[in-house]
C-alpha cells in the first residue's frame, strides 16, 4: 500500500498535469509550442504548470467589436468597397481581416526619437480643453515621465477629463513606478491586467503593448514610443533607444478612441462619454486601424502583414527591434525575395534580449539564401517599427515581428496609404541602412561550433520569446 503522503503527491501530480495538459491542447494553436509545454508539464507537472500559468497562457476573452468578413454588408454596400481605388489589392487583406474601410482625410506626421515626439505631444496636452486619453506600455518614473504627469495634472485642473492606462508589467521597468506620481496628483488611472495574489494573476503574457495619446478626440499620437528618458537618444538613460512615432489628425482618431475605450473598460474604467471630436479632413492619407491581441482579434496583424508582403511588387522594407517571424511570415518574405521583390530587414546591431539575437541567427540562413537582406543598425538600440511596401503602403504601430507581439500582446497597427509618408520613411530607411552592417551567409557560417549550438538552443524557445 502506498504511503499517504506519496499517494497525495501522485494525486496532485495527475490532477495538475491533466488540467494543464487539457488547457494546452484546447488553446495552443502553435503545435511546436504545445508540444514543448506538454513535455514540460509531464516531466515537471507542478513547476511546469506554474511556468505555463506565468508564460504560456495567451488567450483572454473580451467582448471586442469585430466585423466578420462573412457578415452581411447591408443593402447597397459592396462586400469589398475599395475595388476601383488605387492600391486596391494592397487594401483588400486589411478590409477582409477587420471589416473596416480605409478612412480618408488624415494628416500624418512622423517624429524621430523622443526629442521630436515629446514636444508636440506635451503641446497637445497643453492645448486640451475637454479630454486626454493616454495608454502606454512603459511609463517611466523619471524626468520625462514626471513632465507628462505634471502636464496631465494641469489639464485636469483646467477641467479636462483624464484617463491614463498603463500596463502593470511595463510600468515596473522603473522603480518606484509612475503609479506613485499618478496618485500624488490624483490622476485617474487603470492598470492593465494587474499582477496580484488574490485573486491570483501572474501572467507575463496578455500585456497591452499599445502606445496611444488622444487629445480632445481631434488628434492621436501612436507608434512604437514609450514614455521615458529611454526614448531620448541624447538623454541621460543607460537604455537609450531610437524610435519612430506618428501623429494622426483626422477622422482616424474616432477609431483610436473606440479602441482605447475597449481597453479602459476591460481594465475596470468607467464608460467614456459619447461625443465627437472636431477635426477637418485636411490630409491625403487613407488609414485603417488594426487592433490585434490574444482575444477575438488574434492574428489580425499577422494576416495583414502576410497580405502586404504577398502583394509587394517592388519592395518590402522592414524596421523592427525583434525579428523572430512566424513560419508563415518567413515563407512570405522568402517567396517575395525569390520573386524579385527587394526585401530588406533592419534590426539592432546589439539586441537588448540576447536570446532573441541568438535565435534569429539560427533561423537566418534560409532567409539569406532566398535573397532576403538583413542589416544591423548601430547603437543606440533601434526600437523603430514600420513596414514599407512599394510606393504607397506603410504599416505603422506598436508591434514587433516576433511571437510575443503577434500572439501574446495587445498591439495597435495603422495601415497608411499615402505616397508622401511612404517616400519620407523610405528615405529615412535608406539613410540609416548606409550606416548598417549587412549579415551574409559567410558571416553566419564563420560562427564557432559553440556559438551555433547556443543559437540552436535559443531557437527552441522562439515560440515563447
Amino acid at each position: 500500500m502506498l504511503p499517504e503522503n506519496l499517494f497525495s503527491f501522485i494525486t496532485l501530480y495527475l490532477v495538475v498535469a491533466w488540467v494543464a495538459g487539457i488547457h494546452v491542447l484546447l488553446y495552443k494553436r502553435n503545435s511546436r509550442a504545445a508540444f514543448g509545454w506538454l513535455g514540460l508539464i509531464i516531466v515537471f507537472p507542478i513547476a511546469g504548470a506554474l511556468l505555463y500559468a506565468l508564460f504560456g497562457v495567451n488567450r483572454v476573452q473580451r467582448k471586442a467589436q469585430r466585423i466578420s468578413q462573412d457578415s452581411d454588408p447591408g443593402p447597397g454596400q459592396a462586400l469589398w468597397p475599395e475595388k476601383t481605388i488605387e492600391g486596391a489589392s494592397m487594401s483588400r487583406p486589411g478590409f477582409n481581416v477587420t471589416g473596416s474601410k480605409l478612412i480618408p482625410g488624415n494628416h500624418v506626421m512622423t517624429f524621430y526619437n523622443g526629442e521630436e515626439a515629446y514636444p508636440p505631444m506635451l503641446e497637445a496636452i497643453d492645448s486640451a480643453r475637454r479630454e486626454i486619453l493616454l495608454s502606454s506600455y512603459i511609463f517611466d518614473n523619471d524626468e520625462t515621465g514626471r513632465r507628462f504627469v505634471k502636464k496631465l495634472a494641469a489639464a485636469r485642473n483646467r477641467g479636462c477629463t483624464i484617463c491614463v492606462l498603463v500596463d502593470d508589467v511595463g510600468i515596473r521597468y522603473s522603480l518606484p513606478t509612475i503609479i506613485r506620481e499618478l496618485k500624488r496628483y490624483q490622476l485617474p488611472f487603470r492598470r492593465f491586467m494587474p499582477l496580484r495574489l488574490i485573486p491570483p494573476s501572474f501572467s507575463i503574457n496578455l500585456r497591452t503593448h499599445r502606445k496611444l495619446l488622444i487629445v480632445d478626440r481631434r488628434v492621436s499620437f501612436a507608434g512604437g514610443m514609450n514614455i521615458g528618458d529611454r526614448q531620448l537618444v541624447n538623454g541621460p538613460s543607460s537604455h537609450r533607444a531610437s524610435d519612430l512615432h506618428f501623429s494622426f489628425d483626422g477622422p482616424l482618431t474616432a477609431d483610436c478612441v473606440r479602441l482605447f475605450a475597449e481597453d479602459w473598460k476591460f481594465s475596470k474604467g468607467n464608460d467614456l462619454e459619447t461625443w465627437t471630436g472636431t477635426h477637418k479632413n485636411s490630409g491625403s492619407a487613407r488609414c485603417r486601424l488594426i487592433s490585434d491581441g490574444p482575444d477575438e482579434n488574434l492574428d489580425s496583424l499577422m494576416l495583414v502583414i502576410m497580405g502586404a508582403i504577398s502583394n509587394a511588387r517592388r519592395r518590402a522594407w522592414i524596421m523592427t527591434p525583434y525579428f523572430l517571424p512566424e513560419r508563415q511570415i518567413m515563407g512570405c518574405l522568402q517567396a517575395a525575395a525569390l520573386s524579385g521583390v527587394d526585401v530588406r530587414v533592419m534590426i539592432p546591431e546589439k539586441n537588448n534580449w540576447p536570446l532573441v539575437q541568438w535565435a534569429l541567427q539560427h533561423n537566418m540562413a534560409e532567409m539569406l539564401q532566398a535573397g532576403v537582406r538583413i542589416y544591423q543598425r548601430p547603437p543606440p538600440f533601434a526600437h523603430s517599427k514600420c513596414i514599407i511596401v512599394d510606393d504607397d503602403y506603410t504599416l505603422l504601430g506598436s508591434s514587433n515581428l516576433d511571437p510575443r507581439s503577434l500572439r501574446l500582446n495587445f498591439e495597435l497597427g495603422i495601415e497608411v496609404f499615402d505616397q508622401k509618408i511612404n517616400l519620407e520613411l523610405s528615405s529615412h530607411f535608406e539613410e540609416v541602412v548606409a550606416h548598417c552592417n549587412a549579415f551574409t551567409p559567410e558571416r553566419l557560417q564563420s560562427r564557432r561550433t559553440l556559438a551555433r549550438l547556443r543559437d540552436g538552443a535559443a531557437a527552441l524557445f522562439s515560440p515563447y520569446l
